[in-house]
């Protein structure tokens, strides 16, 4: 019998399904956004240059990522900005700014990924049987505060016992720091938890680190033969199935 009592799960691609296409459309409403904000606080730039702005702030985002560490979305659009033009933070006033802080969070809604079927089932039965939830997310172009509200316009938020995004701890997932941070806020010694997500090197390796029990959400796109998990399912909704057997290797679904 398992002795776990803390479940902390990944968000993307685990709970909720993103499409390359949805990530483009919100990149367009981004950049589109920005340039009308620009354009009305007479700074004029081609969308070109937002764009390229936009690309260069992304990849900055991903090596502090890479680290183990994050910035706040305040501090995101901030480099954002300064990606766009080195001095264009400092001549443009706060209404601006808030401007293009608002839109580029909201551009979530625009094109805002879909819940897996049967999710709200699953977070159900495992508060049913007497599980503590938690959830840890990176969270990329959209500040954690968009997703609290999307989760609880969703119907799922009120199953979390605690939530860590990325943005708001300072601290990203492979990085044994923000696993443990989760942790501390559930009352949970990491022999106590298993972690659920689709990657292998943020969510497996990640939580394996600091001692977790594991469960894979198979992804295609995202194998690995050094990186072994305690279970694997290929949905999230399989995982009640196998909790009780996270002793040795399991693969669960259809």
């Amino acid at each position: 019998m398992s002795n776990i009592r803390v479940i902390t799960l990944d968000l993307w691609q685990t709970l909720i399904i993103d499409r390359p296409e949805l990530g483009r459309n919100r990149m367009g409403y981004r950049i589109k956004s920005t340039f009308d904000a620009l354009k009305e606080a007479e700074e004029n730039f081609t969308e070109e240059q937002i764009t390229n702005g936009y690309i260069s702030c992304y990849y900055e985002c991903r090596d502090i990522r890479e680290k183990g560490k994050d910035i706040s979305f305040s501090d995101q659009i901030r480099l954002f900005i300064r990606c766009v033009d080195k001095g264009l933070l400092n001549r443009i006033n706060k209404d601006t700014f808030v401007k293009i802080e608002v839109k580029y969070a909201n551009s979530f809604y625009e094109s805002p990924p879909k819940l897996i079927g049967g999710v709200k089932e699953m977070l159900a039965t495992l508060k049913d049987h007497g599980y503590s939830l938690g959830l840890i997310s990176n969270t990329a172009m959209t500040p954690g505060s968009i997703f609290r509200s999307y989760m609880e316009s969703l119907g799922i938020l009120h199953y979390f016992d605690h939530l860590t995004f990325s943005d708001e701890v300072l601290l990203a997932k492979p990085s044994p720091d923000i696993f443990f941070y989760s942790l501390g806020r559930l009352g949970s010694s990491p022999d106590e938890a298993v972690h659920v997500g689709d990657h292998l090197l943020l969510d497996v390796w990640g939580a394996q680190r600091v001692g977790m029990k594991t469960v894979w959400v198979e992804n295609a796109e995202n194998k690995s033969e050094e990186i072994v998990s305690d279970a694997t399912i290929l949905s999230v909704t399989d995982l009640p199935q196998v909790l009780d057997s996270l002793g040795s290797p399991t693969c669960i679904g259809n």
